[in-house]
């Protein structure tokens, strides 16, 4: 055989072995945005059940110094059909739920800032959904909170068929998230007309969505055992006294439940609600976004951020009145999605430019 033929044949073989020993949907990262470009890339081998995806070439990310918020980051290897949703299920943990591919339910993990996990298939598609104009359409509107650390449950919620929201339990899982996809997603009682949003309080899960009306609704359960594999047992969707025109998303800082959306007439409403009274505030934050907003509460300072003309945008609010940031730059679209690591450490994910998966954070000095 000739040389150059033994040559093509090993480097065949030796792909076919790479693709034998990998089984996951891996990711593949670029950096995108001001700083010096250092960093090597390097070839990671996934180790979940899904077929393989793009081999990465992992980039470090360059802070902005001036401000803290580092560079943009793309997250590759699942085309993105769904707005992302994040929660921190630890100290140094973020996972990050979206719709992906074929509309399936993948799950990424970000841990101490630099390592991310493959991209896990958690479940298939969704029921087909049926929006107010009487339109079918299949993908993810999603909400999630975690109990119990990395290792606990999941509880996970998206706007279902005949305007439902649809609960979904699941668990951590060697370093990931796994959900039992022989049963599928089950009915909270009640209509709902928009994306749902969740929040952990206490032992309390609060559940907060629009009705077809665009009144606010708001729906609780007391939080079941880890690892029991109960369902929750919903109080029923009660009516709140405001109206907006996006869905809410939901915040606690320990004693009170932010809710930020869209108002008819402008800007951003913003409801303080005492979930032990039921009683609230109401005021609006003279600012135009583009999208629903997204809302991370850190040491007592809430950060808002919302996409205006492709761009991220954030505010926040530190005991005295509101103050406008930054633009953040990127290239965007859709609902964002914040979380905080556990560490300090802020960090906003997006459905952008490709299709991917889209990052940035903050670390305050």
């Amino acid at each position: 055989m000739a040389l150059r033929a033994k040559t093509y044949l090993y480097a065949l073989l030796a792909a076919l072995l790479v693709a034998g020993l990998t089984g996951g949907q891996l990711a593949e990262f670029e950096k995108d945005g001001p700083g010096d470009d250092t960093s090597e890339p390097v070839t990671v081998i996934g180790t979940s059940n899904e077929p393989q995806g793009l081999l990465p070439a992992v980039k470090r990310v360059q802070f902005r110094t001036e401000t803290g918020w580092s560079s943009w980051i793309s997250v590759k290897g699942v085309r993105l059909t769904t707005d992302p949703v994040a929660v921190s299920s630890g100290s140094g943990i973020i996972d990050i739920f979206s719709g992906g591919n074929e509309n399936d339910l993948w799950q990424i993990r970000l841990q101490e800032e630099e390592t991310w996990s493959d991209w896990m298939k958690v479940f298939g598609p969704p029921p087909y959904n049926k929006n107010l104009g009487g339109v079918h359409f299949r993908k993810y509107e999603l909400a999630a909170i975690s109990t119990d650390g990395e290792d606990g449950d999941y509880h996970l919620f998206t706007w279902g068929p005949t305007n439902h929201c649809l609960y979904k339990r699941c668990w951590g899982c060697n370093g990931g998230v796994s959900c039992d996809r022989t049963v599928d997603w089950t009915g909270v009682e009640g209509e709902i007309g928009s994306r749902p949003s969740a929040v952990l309080f206490e032992d309390e899960i609060h559940l907060f969505a629009l009705d077809d009306t665009g009144g606010l609704l708001w729906n609780t359960a007391d939080l079941p055992a880890v690892r029991s594999g109960e369902d929750p047992t919903w109080k029923g969707w009660q009516p709140l006294e405001w109206s907006f025109v996006s869905p809410p998303a939901a915040a606690t800082d320990g004693d009170l439940i932010h809710l930020f959306a869209l108002n008819a007439g402008g800007g951003i409403g913003h409801v303080t609600l005492n979930p032990v009274t039921g009683e609230g505030t109401f005021s609006t934050i003279d600012q135009k976004i583009d999208s629903t907003p997204a809302v991370v509460i850190e040491e007592g300072t809430i950060n808002l951020f919302g996409v205006l003309n492709g761009e991220l945008l954030h505010l926040k609010k530190d005991g005295g009145g509101w103050v406008v940031g930054e633009s953040l730059k990127g290239s965007i679209y859709g609902q964002p999605t914040a979380a905080s690591d556990g560490r300090g450490q802020i960090w906003v994910f997006a459905l952008g430019q490709g299709g991917w998966l889209w990052a940035i954070h903050f670390a305050p000095q």
